[in-house]
Order: structure tokens, then C-alpha cells, then sequence
């Protein structure tokens, strides 16, 4: 049996069986062993063999529960769904709670009533498949290359102890030649004779990363238990050869790193790992390249990974990120999914048949259009062991939304549901579904309103595939409390000439930020306020100095109407109110509210700044980027001033006296010619200080 741990921890799955299955014949009822054959022969693809051991392990009484999952897991792989419900079954009598298999029943009984009449497409098998594995396409300018274990005449008879095959290889195939010159291998100058796959390049097609064995400078590195990972190397294109240039700085030869797929503008690098730290098997991982450096690895987190293993990630320039996984519930095996990278609410799609079989399914590219690819899978009918297909999409599909209340459990339908962005698009509404649809035209975020009286609405971007079938976003309703309203009146004048004068800014900014705009021409402000609440207002206007204003809000005519006067600032003052450039920002990592070691010292001068003159107070102005939800993006603005304003707290600065304005993603900077995406994103990371002189309580009075 310890032989038999051996083969199976160093993939080799052949000599595996042959010690388990000796050690069977001593104990023909060791839980481990019936456990680890099952699982070998399952590598091996003798199925049959693999049922047989799978149903032994079922019927032990020492099995853990783990092992119906295992199995039940199998089974979707065959395509016995109402065996593999039964399976599932078993197990959630023992785990009623376990939400992960629960979905794993529903998906097992939909796809058991599954036809296929309307699917989005027809899969073509590549004229390059072989009788080997041929799998993880590639474009390359106007080709695909892709990674084969065929037998080349460049090395000798290598075989691969897993499956028997040879080390996998590049080749390209440009089917603008002659059938017998088609097929040419890929890489002069990096090939090796062990493992070469999982390829992506620059926009150029200047830079190569791939994947390969832990094999440099002659050497084939292992890990301290004699395991040979994966790393990805960067290779340079110089006169049709390619040279390597160096490795990816987190390759480890403790744990595999592989599966690159790089981004348009080459500054972020999606890949596959095993990493300590991670969520399951084998997560996935994004890196950034900045000022000449990957950025630590950044896991995609729970939405993206399981316990089950992620791989093949394929970013398109639309930000959605392909995937394999056998950890979400599918139709078996490895499955293709896609998740748009900047829609918080946007869930994991599964995309389906013909996509997505009983079988692995994997390593999908798509190209710019989003219409047109290819992928891979071990499907019965192909040619080997896994074949390349290839797919064009012609028709539209459709997005589903249900609202409900704030429960969950009773449908809801709001006063209106419009899609403010892209215009022109109909929502159509299904009595009998209840449930309300639009269709997509192609990949694109969608922003979507739906209001009802005595609800708070929601304003919120969805993220849709043409790939996603009938896709179905959930919405719950929230009751507003019911709080007596009051209307009340604001008035801006010029202290001494009475004029009404408009502030570049009136805002509440307690106990809830409201930006207040002019009801009816110049100057008059009214808002619908909650009675008997304490309020704070802040008014805003270049050459005056700011107001900060509190009071309580009754339908007392003095607490109703508030003539707010501002008068014009000193010279001497006005020029206090300026910070120099480089004290002006604190810039944010994305999704993050953190303030970072490098903003400290500027802060502790701003702070300084505002201990030398107690005239002044600081305005936090918050920006994010436009990824992700409004809601989410003024949420996550303000909690950027929030934690910034923490360190004015500390430094001794009344609170009073830092004011925050978050603007989330309403007021963005202007992208200037040439700059990246990224690098725009980036600069609206933000809070930026800006000084106001305000007059003390005596000038007030």
C-alpha cells in the first residue's frame, strides 16, 4: 500500500494500481485502498473498472463522507445523473445544511431533463486532433497553436508515466498551407524534452509565457517530495527564433504555477497555482505590472475558486474571465464557466451545452468579437484523448431578472425597471414567470434601475455573456422605514449684498451624504428629510469661506427654512487654502479602503498643516473607479475617506473639522490620450485634500 502512495503522489497511476490492487488481495475491505484504485483507474480512463471500485467504496461501512462526493462526482462525469442524485442524496441526509450539494442535486436533475434543441451552437472537431491529447488552443496572429502529446522526430521516445503519452509540445497550425505542412512544431529555441503547454502572448506576438516542467539549464527540479512542478517562463521573439528570457518571479519549486493568460496591454497576467494559502486543488491568481514588477499574487477569492480545482483562465478584453472547474456544480468533470472581473454582482456563469459535457471541458479561447472559438474536451465521439473544437455563436441570448422582498420568498413588481445603459434596449415583463428579461446583443455591462414606492431602489450594473445561458440575477427589495418626512428649504446669499449665489458644493454630509441641487431657479435648495434628526451640511464655494452648518430637523418653521449666509474670503486666507501637488492624493489598491505605509508621512502634513492654523479645515474628496455597482462605488468612496479621516482623528484634528465628500465613481478625471485603462483607474483610486478657511464660532456669530 505504501508503494502504491508513491505512484499515486507522482502521478503514476499505472504502477499505482498494480501495488493497490496486491494489496488488496491481503484486505479486500481497506477503505484507502478501494478509495485510491477507484481514483487511479478513473485517471486511467477505465471507467468500468473505476465504477466498480467506486461502488465497493460506497458500500463499505467505514467510507468517509467525502467518498460520495467523490462518487457522485464520477457518475456526472458518465452522464448517470439520476444515479449520481441518489449518491448526492446520501450524503445530504447525513449534511441537510450543505448548500454546495443542494445545488449539486438541482443542476444533476436539470441536466437529467436536459435536451438539446436549442442550443446556442454546433461544435466543429479540429482537423489537427490526433489520437493523443491535443488541447489548450492559442491564437497567434493569424493561427493557432495549441499543446499536443504527439510523437515529434525532434526527441526521443519520452513517454509520460500518467497516460503513456509523449511530453506535451507547442505546434502551430496555419491552415492557410497545404494539409501535410500544416502542422509544424512551435518555440525553436525553448523546447525541451519534457512538458510545454499553456501558452499566451503580447499583443505583439513579441512575447511568449508558457507553461512548462520545472526543467532549466539542464535540470529537472523536484520538490522535497520528488515531485517535478510547473513554472511559467517569458520567452523574447528575435528573427523567427525565440529565447528565453527569465521566469516569472513566483514560480516555486515547492508548488506549480502555470496556465498564463496575459492581458491586452500586458499589465495583468491571470494564472493557475497551487500555492499554500489557496482555496482547494488548484486556485487562480492575478498578478500586475508595475513600475517593471509583477505585483504579489492576488487570489480570485471564493466567487472564482473552490475546493475542487480552477484552471486555463482566459481574459478577454471585455474583462471577462474564462475558466475550468470541477468544484462548482456542473455537468461533470472540469466544466466552463465565466465571471466578468469588475461586476461584484455579477455570479459565475456555466455555459451549457454544447459547451459543456458529462466530460472535462476545457482551456476555451475566444476571439475579439466574442462570437468565434475553440476548446477542449475528452467528450466520447473524438478522435483521441482530448480533441480541440471549434465554435461560432449566430444568435442573441437573453438575461432573466426576478425581484423579490427583502426575504427572499414572495415576488415583488416594481413601479419601473429600466436599463439605463446601453439606451435602447426593452424590458419585457412574464406575468406568468414573474420575472422580467431583456436580450443581450454581445458582452457589455448593463446598467440597470428599479424603483417602487416605499422601497429603496437599486442602481446597479450586471455583466452578461452571450455565452451565459438564460442567465438569472436575483434582486431583493428593501422596505424603506416609515419616518415621518419634512420638506425642507435652503437659501444661499452673499453676506453683505444678500444675493443669492449657487456653492459649487451643498451637500448633507450627516447622517447620510445627500448632494442637494437647486429645486427651482437660482440659489433655492429644498430636500424631503426625516423629522426629528440631527443634520450636518457643508457649503461650498471658491473665493468664500466654507460653511459647516448643524441642525435639527422638526416642522418648526425655524428648522425648516435655513438662509445660509457665506461671505468672501481674506486674500491672505485664500492663499492658505492651497496644498502643494505632491500632499494633494492618497491613492487606493482596487477594491481596497486600506490607507497605504507610503500616504503616511503626506498626511502627517496635512495634519500638521491644519494644527499651524485652526482656521482651517480639510475636505476629503473620495473617487473609485467605474468597476463595480454605483451603490457599491459610493460605499467604497466613502469608506476610503473614513479611513483616511481616522488619521486626522489621531493627529489631534477635531472631526469637525474634516469633512468628507464621496463622490464614488459620479466625478471621474478625464483619460488623457495614450493612457491605459489601467493607469485611469488607477488615478481615480483616490481621496484628495482640499484646504477650506472657515470663520471661527465668535465671526460666525
Amino acid at each position: 500500500m505504501r508503494s502504491g502512495d508513491r505512484e499515486f503522489d507522482d502521478f503514476n497511476y499505472k504502477k499505482a494500481i498494480e501495488y493497490y490492487e496486491y494489496s488488496l488481495r491481503r484486505d479486500s475491505n481497506n477503505v484507502h485502498v478501494l478509495r485510491r484504485l477507484a481514483q487511479s483507474y478513473h485517471k486511467m480512463k477505465h471507467d468500468d473498472m473505476a465504477l466498480e471500485y467506486f461502488e465497493a467504496l460506497a458500500k463499505n461501512e467505514n467510507k468517509e463522507d467525502s467518498d460520495l462526493i467523490l462518487f457522485g462526482a464520477f457518475l456526472k462525469e458518465r452522464a448517470q445523473y439520476a444515479k449520481a442524485k441518489l449518491i448526492y442524496q446520501q450524503y445530504l441526509d447525513r449534511h441537510p445544511d450543505d448548500q454546495a450539494v443542494k445545488k449539486e442535486i438541482e443542476n444533476v436533475i436539470k441536466f437529467e431533463n436536459e435536451t438539446l434543441k436549442d442550443l446556442i451552437c454546433e461544435l466543429k472537431p479540429s482537423p489537427f486532433n490526433t489520437i493523443y491529447s491535443d488541447f489548450s488552443p492559442s491564437y497567434y496572429k493569424d493561427n493557432l497553436i495549441f499543446c499536443s502529446g504527439r510523437k515529434t522526430k525532434d526527441y526521443r521516445d519520452d513517454r509520460y508515466e500518467w497516460n503513456g503519452e509523449y511530453f506535451l509540445e507547442l505546434f502551430l497550425f496555419d491552415a492557410s498551407k497545404e494539409p501535410t505542412k500544416q502542422i509544424v512544431r512551435f518555440g525553436n529555441g525553448i523546447g525541451t524534452k519534457y512538458h510545454e503547454g499553456a501558452v499566451c502572448f503580447s499583443s505583439d506576438f513579441k512575447t511568449m509565457f508558457f507553461t512548462r516542467s520545472n526543467y532549466f539549464k539542464g535540470k529537472l527540479n523536484r520538490d522535497e517530495n520528488g515531485a517535478n512542478n510547473l513554472k511559467i517562463f517569458i520567452a523574447e521573439e528575435k528573427n523567427g527564433r525565440w529565447k528565453l528570457s527569465g521566469e516569472f518571479p513566483y514560480n516555486s519549486d515547492a508548488y506549480s504555477v502555470g496556465h498564463p493568460s496575459l492581458s491586452k496591454d500586458g499589465k495583468l497576467l491571470y494564472f493557475v497555482s497551487d500555492m499554500p494559502g489557496g482555496f482547494g486543488g488548484t486556485d487562480i491568481y492575478r498578478s500586475y505590472f508595475r513600475d517593471g514588477e509583477w505585483s504579489k499574487p492576488e487570489n480570485m477569492g471564493s466567487r472564482v475558486n473552490t475546493k475542487g480545482d480552477e484552471m486555463f483562465p482566459f481574459f478577454n478584453s471585455r474583462n471577462s474571465l474564462f475558466f475550468s472547474s470541477d468544484g462548482h456544480a456542473g455537468k461533470g468533470g472540469l466544466d466552463l464557466y465565466v465571471v466578468n472581473t469588475d461586476g461584484r454582482e455579477f455570479e459565475v456563469g456555466h455555459l451549457g451545452s454544447p459547451m459543456n459535457s458529462s466530460s472535462d471541458d476545457f482551456s476555451i479561447i475566444i476571439n475579439a468579437e466574442g462570437r468565434i472559438g475553440y476548446f477542449a474536451s475528452n467528450r466520447s465521439g473524438g478522435v483521441g484523448e482530448d480533441d480541440i473544437y471549434s465554435f461560432e455563436i449566430e444568435h442573441e441570448n437573453r438575461v432573466n431578472i426576478l425581484i423579490q422582498d427583502s426575504l427572499g420568498l414572495n415576488p415583488v413588481v416594481p413601479d419601473q425597471i429600466r436599463i439605463l445603459k446601453p439606451e435602447g434596449i426593452d424590458v419585457n415583463y412574464n406575468a406568468d414567470k414573474k420575472r422580467f428579461s431583456f436580450e443581450i446583443k454581445g458582452e457589455q455591462a448593463y446598467r440597470i434601475l428599479i424603483e417602487k414606492q416605499g422601497y429603496y431602489s437599486i442602481d446597479t450594473v450586471l455583466y452578461s455573456h452571450i455565452l451565459d445561458p438564460e442567465l438569472t440575477h436575483t434582486f431583493k427589495l428593501i422596505k424603506r422605514p416609515s419616518v415621518e418626512k419634512v420638506n425642507v428649504n435652503f437659501a444661499l446669499k452673499d453676506f453683505k449684498s444678500g444675493d443669492l449665489i449657487t456653492p459649487d458644493i451643498l451637500q448633507i454630509i450627516e447622517p447620510e451624504i445627500i448632494d442637494l441641487h437647486p429645486e427651482s431657479g437660482f440659489g433655492n435648495y429644498r430636500v424631503e428629510l426625516d423629522k426629528n434628526t440631527d443634520y450636518r451640511v457643508f457649503a461650498k464655494k471658491e473665493g468664500y469661506y466654507a460653511i459647516d452648518y448643524n441642525f435639527f430637523c422638526s416642522d418648526s418653521l425655524a428648522n425648516v427654512n435655513h438662509e445660509l449666509l457665506m461671505r468672501l474670503m481674506s486674500d491672505k486666507d485664500i492663499a492658505k487654502e492651497f496644498l502643494p501637488e505632491e500632499l494633494a492624493t492618497v491613492y487606493f489598491d482596487f477594491d481596497k479602503s486600506e490607507v497605504k505605509p507610503e500616504a503616511f508621512e503626506n498626511i502627517k502634513k496635512v495634519v500638521d498643516l491644519l494644527k499651524s492654523n485652526e482656521k482651517l479645515m480639510v475636505t476629503l474628496v473620495a473617487r473609485a473607479d467605474a468597476r463595480g455597482t454605483s451603490e457599491y462605488n459610493d460605499a467604497l468612496a466613502f469608506r476610503r475617506a473614513a479611513a483616511t479621516r481616522e488619521f486626522f482623528v489621531r493627529g489631534g484634528i477635531d472631526i469637525k473639522r474634516v469633512v468628507i465628500l464621496a463622490l464614488g465613481e459620479t466625478s471621474p478625471f478625464d483619460r488623457v490620450e495614450g493612457q491605459s485603462l489601467e493607469d485611469w483607474y488607477r488615478i481615480n483610486r483616490c481621496v484628495d485634500f482640499e484646504l477650506n478657511t472657515f470663520l471661527d464660532d465668535q465671526a460666525q456669530k
